[in-house]
């Protein structure tokens, strides 16, 4: 039975509980995505809006075109998240988005609607003809010094720290175009440029602290925009690495999470397995299972939870947003197999939907063929996941090619590996390297010589898949972990440097040679169809001799690869008839020398011949 007085007590704390909800004071720090655009075939939106008990405001809009669907508010009263549903005859402009509590607007965002860029459908964005050039930003080329160190950002510029902020930034980069441009490659990788707020090792970008922002040590984000016109300008492509598995410590949402689920979280500390195989395992345990995906990369690098809708959402939003803003061509999608797979697959379907012939390529840290193909099919794995990702980064080559031109010496190596390529949805789109930024360099690894570094490169220009080359590596840089001696300066990069290995001159002869090599391939090769999109004819290596042939319509080219210590004087090439048959002659793409006749070659010892064959 409710009293009189318990009317009164109840009266008297509904009236106190109004007066502090309405003494509270409530701020609008973020909108993300901070814009968007018209045109777009999704035509839903959600604004993730963060501020001091926004929570407790009503979001409203008044321009033709945009409602709002819903409001959802999650456990932080700091957060909303609001759904607009955009139609397709919304005009480009500016509305406010405006914030009321009682029926009085407190605050108000500006936001702008642009029109969706139009792209031409002319096949992937990336594909066989091109050659990707990755560069750690921090790393390569110091253009700004006043940014070395920044007011907003925690971890001062320290050059002598292996671990360190070198000072490298996107002017480097921008500065040193005409030298990427002029080494022959066509499309720049760059490791993480957001924002990486943490007290130290943050040079290497993977511990993002803000989604939406360009380090202020590497610019701002109108300087990767303009680096990104820069190359579209002198015909050079752009990939973007992204980070969706993972955030940095310092990310600005870890001291009020919008929720308890947006992190995968545990009792205590629990790194990663990091064991791939469990992702794509048919007998993978649950617990197994969860420890690959939902444990932690690192202590300071939280394992981000894609199961909730509203930050996969997020992400997904993110990678659209960057597409459009800077007009990327591709994007390389850090660690795919850890986070939710199935949100990864939503993440491709909703980029490939916007834009469909979109390059996206997966890390995935495979040594087998079978394990890595469960990532690259162009139908359902057996257990009915689809990954619809279109390349994948081929691991299991790069360790082949390791053996073969290693101490090991196993060409075979290089065969047995490339017969495996029925197991792939399409192996002609793998990225194919021999080296990166997680990996000892390859001078390193193929004991500081020269020929076999030469070999390597042959290789990786001429075979299936779309080629990657990591920054210094055609200047013979040396190095092994830790993961700083990986990421060397470039020499010349900075202007205390003592020499300048941007240029010729300033290079000693050995590089000199091994870059000469190299640039020569790469000039034939932007013409070569049959190298971009030919099909791999290749014969059983014998001896260490390893002979394949890339040919598409009217163009073949051979190439021989003499990974033994013997020299091959008037070596017989009758064993390659059925490829050679209606050819006579052919032209060494590197010497530029002519062959006159198909029966025999001569070649030196771990040399290898490019042959462009000739009716």
């Amino acid at each position: 039975m409710i009293t009189r007085s318990k009317v009164f007590l109840i009266g008297c704390l509904l009236n106190s509980l109004a007066l502090a909800v309405q003494g509270q004071s409530i701020e609008l720090n973020k909108v993300e995505p901070p814009n968007w655009w018209v045109g777009m075939e999704d035509s839903s939106l959600q604004l993730l809006v963060y501020g001091k008990n926004i929570s407790l405001t009503k979001p409203s809009i008044d321009y033709y075109g945009v409602e709002i669907k819903s409001v959802t508010t999650l456990e932080s009263a700091n957060y909303l998240f609001v759904d607009l549903e955009i139609s397709p005859d919304t005009k480009p402009g500016s509305f406010d988005l405006n914030f009321s509590k009682r029926n009085k607007q407190i605050l108000t965002y500006k936001y702008h609607l642009n029109i969706k860029s139009d792209r031409p459908a002319n096949g992937q964005t990336v594909d066989g003809s091109d050659v990707l050039y990755l560069i750690t930003p921090d790393r390569f080329a110091n253009g700004d010094s006043v940014n070395d160190s920044t007011d907003d950002t925690l971890e001062s510029a320290n050059r002598s720290d292996l671990d360190g902020r070198h000072g490298g930034d996107i002017k480097g980069i921008a500065d040193h175009l005409d030298y990427i441009e002029r080494l022959g490659v066509t499309t720049l990788w760059l490791n993480p440029f957001l924002e990486n707020d943490q007290p130290k090792y943050s040079y290497h970008g993977y511990g993002i602290s803000d989604f939406y922002k360009t380090d202020s040590r590497y610019g701002s984000n109108n300087d990767f925009k303009n680096l990104a016109e820069s190359c579209h300008k002198k015909g050079l492509k752009i990939i973007m690495d992204q980070v969706f598995n993972h955030c940095g410590a310092g990310h600005w949402w870890m001291n009020d999470l919008p929720a308890a689920d947006w992190l995968n979280q545990w009792d205590s500390f629990t790194r990663s397995s990091f064991t791939n195989i469990a992702a794509s395992d048919p007998h993978a345990s649950r617990a197994d299972y969860d420890l690959f995906t939902k444990g932690w990369f690192d202590i300071n690098l939280p394992d981000l939870n894609l199961s909730n809708k509203f930050l996969a959402t997020y992400l997904i939003q993110n990678s659209i947003w960057w597409i459009e803003f800077a007009k990327l061509d591709g994007i390389r999608m850090d660690t795919y197999p850890y986070p939710d797979k199935y949100v990864m697959s939503d993440w491709v379907n909703r980029i490939t939907t916007e834009y469909p012939d979109f390059y996206i390529v997966a890390e995935t840290w495979e040594s087998k063929a079978s394990s890595l193909s469960y990532w690259n099919r162009k139908n359902a794995n057996k257990d009915g996941y689809e990954p619809h990702i279109n390349s994948v980064c081929d691991y299991p080559l790069y360790y082949a090619m390791l053996s073969a031109f290693g101490t090991e010496g196993n060409t075979y190596k290089l065969y047995e590996t490339l017969a495996e390529d029925f197991v792939y949805g399409d192996a002609s789109n793998n990225k194919v390297f021999n080296g990166n930024h997680d990996v000892p360099r390859l001078y390193t690894l193929l004991g500081e010589n020269l020929a076999k570094v030469k070999l390597s490169m042959a290789f990786t220009l001429t075979t299936r898949g779309i080629p990657q080359l990591y920054y210094g590596d055609e200047i013979l840089i040396a190095g092994d972990k830790p993961d700083g001696n990986l990421r060397k300066d470039f020499p010349g990069g900075w202007k205390s440097d003592d020499r300048n290995a941007f240029s010729k001159e300033e290079r000693t002869s050995e590089e000199n040679e091994l870059y000469e090599y190299i640039n020569a391939i790469l000039a034939w090769r932007k013409d070569a169809k049959e190298i971009h999109f030919g099909k791999l004819i290749h014969f059983q290596p014998l001896n260490n001799v390893y002979v394949y042939f890339r040919y598409a319509d009217n163009e073949k080219t051979m190439v021989v690869i003499n990974n033994s210590h013997e020299s091959l004087n008037r070596y017989g090439l009758a064993r390659f008839q059925e490829e050679l048959l209606g050819y006579t002659s052919a032209t060494d793409i590197i010497t530029r020398r002519y062959h006159e006749t198909l029966d025999h070659i001569d070649m030196e010892a771990n040399t290898a011949l490019i042959l462009k064959l000739k009716k």
